[in-house]
């Protein structure tokens, strides 16, 4: 019996109309769904929580027609594949094509990019992260040595290669994650494009600062400035790019350059995205930029405006973005844990703890257990009693080193 964890993180997206700040709990969805039928087809429906249980645990893989139109009416949801009633069509896509098939095309590589990184922040990087890698090594790479390849094969190449190493170093794999950091700024230099050099170059200085190694990730983020300054019309790169530097600038200790360089990225990110990759080179929002600043406040000891930055985090982060509203918790709660304020972070890592396991995120794991260490750490409370218990039953995931040497 496998679980449906896609029905799950659904209905915990949604947030609960009787309990602020919680999720949708199993009755109230119950609720929801008669209510929902009632209305449409004018029959009353008992549907009760022990269903929406048995739905979750994937005792019943597909309920009738009726019930999966209410839960995508109610859930928000367009497809069945979204609730794990059926196989999503993102993985039929990755399995390669017959020999002698045509190449993928441009949109087809960049479309999949897109696809794959929606379920990605959804779902968490271990779940597609083999197929993406199949996919590269057999559609991509074909597409890459392809009589009329060119530069823009090599950027949609790029484009893919490092949403697989997000998916590595979010699955623990950070050598992996390095190396597919580095073949895609490659490509991206390939493809002449300054927009997504800029773009790879924040990927690598973020898993260079999570390594600790604080001089390679100001010293590549300044190389992705240098970059990004070559052209116009990279707002969202720029902006990603010093949030990066910032945070290398806080590990530092290095409390006015970093608050200045948080203010410059700030101000970049009201400028524009007109460059012919700035829109699908980087994903970074005003979300985004609120979570960096959030950790880098909270690495100079500016509690309250870290906290300010995180629960910012919280209010901006919805919908599928799952895995981002998870570290927006954990941040948060790390942040209050400093402030004295144990159960209310306890509640946070709980809230993150119930949803850890539909997750394929070791990053999210090892940001638990983080949590937890510190908490085992201080004074006892009920709160920290039960996340602890909760905690008990979870793995706590690791970060390997990287063991060879930057592209820049």
């Amino acid at each position: 019996m496998t679980p449906n964890h896609a029905l799950r993180q659904a209905r915990e997206r949604r947030p609960s109309s009787r309990v602020p700040g919680c999720p949708t709990s199993r009755d109230e969805l119950a609720s929801l769904v008669n209510n929902w039928l009632l209305q449409e087809t004018g029959e009353v429906f008992a549907l009760d929580e022990r269903a929406i249980g048995r739905w979750e645990r994937g005792a019943v893989r597909r309920p009738s027609d009726h019930y999966r139109a209410a839960l995508r009416a109610v859930l928000e949801v367009e497809h069945d594949w979204e609730l794990g009633f059926e196989e999503s069509p993102i993985d039929s896509r990755l399995v390669p094509g017959p020999r002698g098939a045509p190449p993928p095309t441009v949109e087809a590589i960049r479309a999949m990019a897109e696809s794959v990184h929606v379920i990605d922040r959804r779902l968490g990087g271990g779940g597609l992260y083999s197929s993406v890698i199949a996919y590269l090594q057999a559609e991509v790479a074909r597409a890459l040595f392809a009589a009329r390849s060119g530069a823009r094969v090599y950027a949609a190449a790029a484009s893919l290669t490092e949403i697989a190493g997000w998916m590595a170093h979010d699955s623990g794999r950070d050598v992996d994650a390095r190396t597919h950091f580095d073949g895609a700024y490659r490509l991206a230099l390939a493809a002449g494009s300054a927009a997504l050099a800029g773009n790879m170059c924040a990927s690598m200085s973020h898993l260079a600062g999570q390594l600790g190694l604080v001089h390679d990730a100001l010293r590549i983020a300044d190389v992705g400035l240098e970059r990004v300054s070559q052209v116009d019309g990279v707002a969202r790169v720029e902006a990603r790019v010093r949030a990066m530097r910032a945070k290398a600038l806080a590990q530092r200790a290095d409390r006015d350059e970093c608050l200045d360089e948080l203010t410059r990225a700030e101000r970049a990110l009201g400028g524009t995205n007109d460059d012919e990759h700035a829109a699908w080179a980087a994903h970074f929002d005003e979300g985004s930029l609120a979570a960096e600043a959030a950790t880098a406040l909270h690495l100079l000891g500016d509690l309250a405006g870290a906290q300010r930055h995180a629960r910012r985090v919280l209010d901006l982060r919805s919908g599928d973005r799952v895995r981002a509203l998870a570290f927006g918790r954990l941040t948060l709660a790390s942040i209050l844990l400093d402030c004295g304020r144990t159960d209310e972070a306890a509640m946070l890592g709980r809230q993150v703890a119930e949803i850890a396991p539909t997750l394929s995120s070791a990053r999210v794991r090892s940001r638990l257990g983080e949590l937890a260490l510190a908490m085992r750490a201080g004074p006892k409370t009920a709160g920290t009693t039960a996340f602890l218990s909760e905690m008990a039953m979870l793995d706590a995931g690791n970060t390997p080193e990287v063991i060879s040497a930057w592209p820049v």
